[in-house]
């Protein structure tokens, strides 16, 4: 999330916002802050507008918004701009007189709640480890399997952007592709054919996936801010085929793609363990989460919960809220099954295809109902349903 501050006065609740929030410019015109929103269209952008007459607030009006901002102005004790804002399309009017940076962070907390709704009912879910090891890969690839599986009317479709070379591929029986998610990254065109011809590739029925990078150096590819702003474009496109994406970023690091990808995603998954050294380093990625207004998407998975030398939940607990904006609380948490995972991982094999009563299987089952499909978030709208063309078109390019 990014917050845009537009004023040349009274800059105490943009001083104020810096100490919440990470994102935060000060621009001194409606005019120069159109060419900062053209270079953030990826980004929630929340713009505060601070105006003094009805003329300066017309300024508004002609500009053609997307989905990913809301707008809070500042203003007069004024009924008649009050009711102009309104009818401009301002989320939020506030009387300068009622201004504190407490109520400005109150309102920008909860302006994701409305960008999420305008955004509709997808669900790209984004699975992070706080670091190497600790299972982000092997949940992320057996959740897709399983809501295929479990739900043959939905596409899904798995995505593997972690920064170390790719074995994701190995598991859905692609040992050495031709392309990868990098091939995808420097495509001139999104088209459903360009994608088949160039890293998409089908697993079973309605689990579709792309390889991560197959090279160390092609890190540098998916780095470039040109390739970057093509991912998240071929993202939004593919959201108009696939019900549910999931996307497996590996160990976190605060680099832009991660970041961007954070940014769009309707649910956050950081996946954890139990101990004193992981706390420590998911402190780090909690605060950046607090800072960039994800709060209310992320969901804290702590995996082999009952391992030897563990700490307990409320301390965890303790050490993520310790100065955070909010308290966060581990959400979910899965069992060291090592017996079943270890034979999966060195044959390449998802657990819940060779283990399916196994207890790490059976807890996922779980994830999948409270986070993917509860009744809230499975009633997808109609007009985000796959078109019926979308499995022809898959039919001419396998």
């Amino acid at each position: 999330m990014v917050i845009a501050y537009v004023s040349t006065i009274e800059k105490e609740c943009f001083t104020r916002l810096r100490e919440y929030f990470d994102d935060v410019v000060n621009i001194d015109s409606i005019d120069e802050f159109i060419s900062f929103y053209a270079s953030h269209r990826n980004r929630d952008v929340v713009l505060i507008h601070r105006v003094e007459s009805i003329h300066t607030l017309e300024a508004l009006e002609n500009i053609k918004f997307s989905n990913n901002i809301y707008i809070i102005v500042i203003g007069p004790d004024d009924i008649n701009i009050s009711l102009r804002a309104g009818k401009i399309g301002v989320d939020k009017y506030i009387s300068r007189n009622d201004v504190n940076p407490e109520v400005i962070k109150k309102i920008v907390m909860y302006s994701q709640t409305i960008i999420k709704e305008r955004r509709g009912k997808s669900n790209i879910a984004v699975f992070t480890g706080n670091s190497g090891g600790v299972g982000t890969t092997t949940i992320t690839m057996n959740l897709a399997a399983m809501i295929a599986a479990k739900h043959p009317d939905k596409n899904v479709l798995f995505l593997d952007f972690a920064y170390t070379k790719s074995i994701s591929n190995l598991f859905f029986d692609a040992y050495q592709p031709e392309k990868s998610i990098v091939d995808i990254a420097i495509l001139p065109r999104l088209e459903l054919d360009e994608l088949f011809a160039n890293g998409l590739m089908k697993y079973d029925k309605n689990l579709f996936f792309i390889p991560g990078i197959q090279r160390h150096t092609d890190r540098e590819v998916l780095e470039r801010a040109e390739n970057i702003q093509k991912i998240l474009a071929f993202i939004n496109f593919a959201k108009q085929l696939f019900d549910v994406i999931l996307i497996d970023v590996g160990m976190f690091e605060d680099v832009e793609l991660e970041i961007d990808l954070q940014e769009i995603a309707d649910q956050i998954f950081v996946v954890t363990e139990l101990s004193i050294p992981s706390m420590s380093i998911l402190k780090t990625h909690i605060d950046i989460i607090d800072k960039s207004g994800w709060y209310s998407k992320t969901h804290i998975v702590v995996n082999r919960e009952d391992s030897f030398g563990t700490i307990t939940k409320d301390d965890a607990m303790m050490i993520l809220s310790k100065d955070s904006l909010h308290k966060f609380e581990v959400d979910f948490t899965l069992p060291n099954d090592a017996k079943h995972l270890r034979a999966c991982w060195n044959d390449a094999i998802l657990v819940c295809e060779e283990f399916p009563d196994s207890v790490f299987v059976k807890r996922l089952d779980e994830m999948i109902q409270r986070y993917f499909f509860s009744p809230e978030i499975a009633n997808y709208p109609k007009s985000k349903q796959v078109k019926p063309s979308f499995f022809t078109k898959v039919k001419q390019w396998l």
